[in-house]
């Protein structure tokens, strides 16, 4: 008996479990889903608001005043799987916009995030009122094993007053995961750069008249247990850039460049490239770039400092992708090389495209070596959709797919970047060149001027010493007169004396002769007294004579000194003043030592600024060890209850939470690990000086981050004898040196796609060999010394081993050298790209 009849295909509830996993993997693509569905319905405003997410079963509300849903509308489109409504109506109604969400996703995405969905939508329905209408999904009501067709989602419908507005609100109750300031930071970053930067720019005008008037579309976020406010960049951060460079690739596929220097090095320049061939998958995109170079004089005019200016860099700088208007996820970043332009500026390579290297002015210069990383770049880069059919997202929405297009795409980005490289390339050199011009003019500037300030002192010496003994046989001959004048009057004071002397016995004998007069009366007396008295008179003439002749004696000898003390104070000031002159010189000789000096002790100053951070790890060092011991008990206690509630647990019901508790015990032994190896450079063992077995500690440095090794597809190996010993030495410093050459292996081959690394021991020569090899990016051989300098660094950052200082292999070399031994790259084995030696002596 032949039976015949017709067939159908059940879709089981697990379906949409496995459409939320696959199809949306990250909480901000979920989110984002849902705000395209507002864009799509000519929403010009949409809250994103998040309550109680701390922890599981918070609340998640995505409202806007778009169009919302009839009862028809939510039958055929929501409560259908895989519709085809946006590829059978791609424009939405009112602004003429060009749909963006796709496959239905916002409905997986609020069962990614949440057990229960409520929505309400209000809409206008075809006789000109407003329609409720609201309902409720339980996601654990579709349960594996359940049809889909067979759960009912309980809904009503009611006429509103016209007067409340249309739209469509989403309540995602319960929800699955918690939220931590870092994740709400995030998020509301990511929501915020959702939105293509050119789509709606202030100023734009828009012809309401001719259906093309929108009005925009912005996007709220409330989170009152996180309230950070948003992070847009501002156009005043932006305008501190090098340049802007701004690309176009038109219908036909050509591409053009215009880059426009903001703030000059050398030369405020415009500069224009186009490709003269077409790119064939690639049509109607633009791009826009900003350049940072993270120096102060770009920053000193600023509003933004230069730290807060490389923060950002490190934490929003990249170049993001839209399609049409909306982000595609996963480009631009924290840590996505989509450009492999760190990859390249790691790999030290010098070349740039060849469609751009003809800009370069000094053809033996290496512009890649001043290739602009992503932490300098800020932009973005829009194609248009419908022009671009091969540029398809990938099913979860995070990526485009890798195929020719993309690589057309990414090559137009980066031949951009490579342009304003070799632009600002050309602009360093010549700054370089001009700088060295400089310390060239002022070097011979200044050691002319030292020359002249020497000739002019050596000048106004011989100067002053000849007025100082002009001066000094000027003094000698006054004083000589002066000798003279004063043995003068000496003289006339003898003569005056001589003459006071004389007239006194002259008295005398008037005054007897007076005497005698009187007695005798007779004319005998007379004529002596009239002798006397003329005689008198003669002596009072010479001491007249003698006390002129003494004056005029007095007045010559003042007159002399007076001439002495005039030369003696000119002599003095003339002196003074070639002793200031010769002080002058010398401030100003000290001035030129002095600023040569002050650059100096600048650099070294920054230099020591660095180091004392860096020395006071230590002391972090031995508080976070303390703090991870308490930390590492308390997971453990919490591990053990947590095994003791699954015990009590049905068979079934411990197989799953079993799959949870493992990876939970797995991490509180690597956190034990970090420990111990935190304990290596702080315990008993760092303070004595010991013959060291090299393999266990190598095994104990490599043992904490196999977690993370194994995560990222890193293999490493360690090959050396169990009985390789070095000499004595201390075990924090062989740390030290393992641990640094580790994490750069580490870094040189993550985002590789060969991850290797090896770890070689031998005895040869008198010597013990450590060699570090791995299958990286490699180093430019002419770096080779110089990335042992203090803070030069040529590393990659990463998110376990962090941004380097510059100084590891600075360290690593001073400990070898000062333990007798050398550190340095050597060419590496066949199949391997870098291979770093340690070489310390046998011991004794």
């Amino acid at each position: 008996m032949t039976q015949e009849d017709d067939l159908y295909f059940n879709i089981d509830s697990r379906l949409l479990l496995q459409l939320g996993k696959k199809l949306v993997t990250n909480r901000a693509v979920a989110l984002a889903e849902l705000v395209k569905n507002s864009y799509d319905a000519d929403a010009t405003q949409v809250r994103v608001s998040l309550k109680n997410i701390k922890n599981t079963g918070g609340t998640i509300i995505v409202e806007d005043n778009g169009s919302g849903m009839l009862l028809p509308a939510f039958r055929n489109t929501w409560m259908r799987i895989a519709t085809i409504d946006k590829e059978k109506n791609p424009i939405s109604q009112k602004y003429k916009r060009q749909k963006a969400g796709e496959k239905g996703i916002g409905r997986f995405a609020c069962r990614r995030i949440s057990k229960r969905l409520r929505i309400k939508s209000i809409a206008i329905t075809e006789d000109g009122h407003k329609e409720e209408l609201s309902a409720f999904f339980d996601w654990t009501a579709f349960s594996p094993g359940s049809d889909v067709d067979k759960i009912p989602v309980k809904y009503t419908t009611k006429l509103v007053d016209d007067k409340i507005r249309t739209g469509t609100i989403l309540i995602l109750e319960d929800t699955k995961d918690s939220w931590d300031g870092w994740d709400i930071r995030r998020l509301r970053n990511e929501l915020t750069d959702l939105i293509s930067p050119t789509t709606f720019k202030d100023g734009q005008e828009f012809e309401e008249a001719t259906g093309k008037y929108d009005p925009g579309f912005n996007i709220d976020f409330e989170c009152p247990e996180f309230p950070t406010k948003e992070e847009r960049l501002e156009e005043t951060f932006l305008r501190s850039a090098w340049a802007k460079l701004s690309g176009n690739v038109d219908e036909n596929g050509i591409a053009t460049y215009e880059i426009k220097v903001l703030n000059k090095v050398i030369n405020y320049i415009t500069k224009n490239h186009t490709r003269i061939e077409a790119f064939q998958n690639l049509r109607n995109a633009q791009l826009e770039i900003y350049f940072f170079v993270y120096l102060s004089n770009f920053f000193k005019d600023s509003d933004w400092g230069l730290r807060d200016a490389e923060e950002i860099g490190q934490s929003r700088g990249g170049i993001k992708v839209y399609s049409d208007m909306f982000r595609v996820f996963g480009y631009g970043e924290k840590g996505d090389d989509w450009l492999k332009v760190d990859y390249d500026r790691g790999r030290s390579i010098g070349g740039v495209d060849e469609e751009v290297s003809d800009y370069l002015e000094k053809k033996d210069d290496r512009p890649g070596l001043r290739l602009f990383k992503n932490h300098a770049l800020f932009g973005h880069l829009k194609f248009v959709k419908n022009s671009n059919p091969m540029l398809e997202i990938t099913v979860n929405r995070e990526r485009l797919v890798d195929n020719v297009a993309f690589e057309e795409l990414r090559k137009f980005v980066r031949l951009g970047v490579d342009f304003a490289t070799v632009l600002y390339s050309n602009e360093v050199t010549k700054k370089m060149k001009l700088e060295d011009q400089k310390k060239e003019v002022e070097e011979e500037a200044r050691k002319k001027a030292e020359q002249e300030l020497r000739k002019k002192a050596e000048a106004a010496r011989i100067i002053a010493e000849e007025q100082a003994k002009k001066a000094e046989e000027e003094r000698k001959k006054a004083e000589e007169k002066a000798k003279k004048a004063d043995l003068d009057r000496k003289r006339a004071e003898e003569e005056l004396k001589k003459a006071e002397e004389e007239r006194r016995k002259s008295e005398i004998e008037r005054r007897k002769a007076e005497e005698e007069q009187r007695k005798k009366v007779d004319e005998l007396t007379k004529k002596h007294l009239i002798e006397a008295l003329r005689k008198e008179e003669e002596y009072i003439k010479v001491e007249g004579e003698a006390r002129k002749k003494e004056k005029e004696r007095r007045r010559e000898e003042e007159e002399i000194r007076s001439k002495i003390d005039r030369e003696r104070k000119k002599s003095e000031e003339i002196r003074l003043q070639e002793i200031e002159k010769l002080i002058k010189t010398e401030d100003e000789l000290r001035n030129l030592r002095d600023e040569e000096f002050k650059r100096k002790e600048e650099k070294l100053e920054r230099e020591t600024a660095q180091l004392r951070v860096l020395a006071s790890t230590g002391t972090l060092v031995l508080i976070l060890n303390h703090e991870l011991r308490a930390l590492v008990d308390a997971m453990e206690e919490m591990n053990n209850n947590f095994l003791s509630i699954i015990k009590k647990m049905p068979e079934e019901e411990q197989l799953k939470y079993n799959e949870i508790q493992e990876p939970f015990s797995n991490r509180i032994e690597m956190v034990k690990e970090l420990g111990s190896l935190l304990g290596l450079t702080v315990g008993v063992e760092g303070r004595e000086k010991r013959e060291w077995i090299i393999l266990p500690i190598v095994e104990s440095i490599f043992h904490p981050f196999n977690w993370y090794f194994s995560k990222s597809g890193v293999d490493y190996y360690i090959n050396m004898p169990n009985n390789l010993r070095t000499r004595k030495m201390y075990r924090s410093e062989l740390v030290s040196v393992l641990i640094n050459l580790m994490s750069n292996s580490a870094k040189a081959v993550i985002g590789m796609n060969d991850r290797h690394i090896e770890v070689k021991g031998f005895e040869e020569n008198d010597y013990v060999h450590i060699w570090f090899l791995d299958s990286g990016r490699g180093l430019d051989k002419s770096l080779w010394e110089e990335v042992f300098e203090p803070f030069i660094s040529y590393s990659e950052p990463d998110l376990k081993f962090g941004v380097g200082t510059g100084l590891g292999l600075k360290i690593v070399r001073d400990i070898i050298n000062a333990c007798g031994g050398s550190v340095q790259f050597i060419n590496p084995p066949e199949g391997w790209k870098t291979c770093v030696e340690v070489m310390l002596p046998k011991r004794e």
